[in-house]
């Protein structure tokens, strides 16, 4: 049975208004441009005391997992006192912090330019100071100190793994904090 050409051009047509009305249809699915969340904008620098998670994630090198890292170790140990204190958490380390440091501050304390900071000389400094430098508590730095007055001063940072408690982990944290 043979089709005429007449009803063959009735049946395209008609293909061609139901693709169309299909597309017409699928076009209304779509949200409207209204109806899209408008995006977060984060200025920088942001202060690490009252961030979110959605603001530490804006920063270039954070994801979700340091984000809430950073949030935990703000609400266990307290405000941040300066953004250095941001490698004591965990998975944030001194290339991390050399990368992030120009989005975050810590509002009400003075930032030190990177030229500006001062290292700490372990040869000469007191006990209070030697508490400053990160996992280095009360224990370690009497240890510090009773190994100087001991043996005499430090010449090297790897003069440092001889005290208990501080291994290759510890030295590489502190490493770029001391002098000689």
């Amino acid at each position: 049975m043979k089709i005429k050409r007449k009803h063959q051009r009735i049946a395209l047509l008609l293909a061609l208004v139901f693709f169309i009305m299909l597309g017409i249809m699928e076009q209304d699915k779509r949200p409207k441009e209204e109806e899209i969340p408008p995006q977060k904008v984060t200025s920088f620098p942001i202060n690490l005391n009252s961030a979110s998670v959605d603001d530490l994630v804006s920063i270039p090198g954070i994801g979700p997992v340091k984000a809430r890292r950073i949030i935990e170790y703000r609400e266990s140990h307290g405000p941040f006192s300066s953004v250095e204190e941001l490698v004591n958490v965990s998975g944030i380390g001194e290339k991390t912090l050399k990368k992030i440091s120009e989005y975050v501050m810590v509002e009400g304390v003075e930032q030190p330019t990177r030229d500006e900071v001062t290292k700490l000389n372990v040869n000469t400094a007191s006990l209070e100071e030697l508490e400053t430098l990160p996992y280095i508590g009360e224990a370690k730095a009497k240890a510090i100190i009773e190994y100087r007055e001991e043996h005499g001063p430090f010449s090297s940072p790897e003069d440092l793994l001889s005290i208990p408690g501080i291994g290759e982990k510890t030295l590489e944290r502190i490493r770029g904090k001391i002098t000689f």
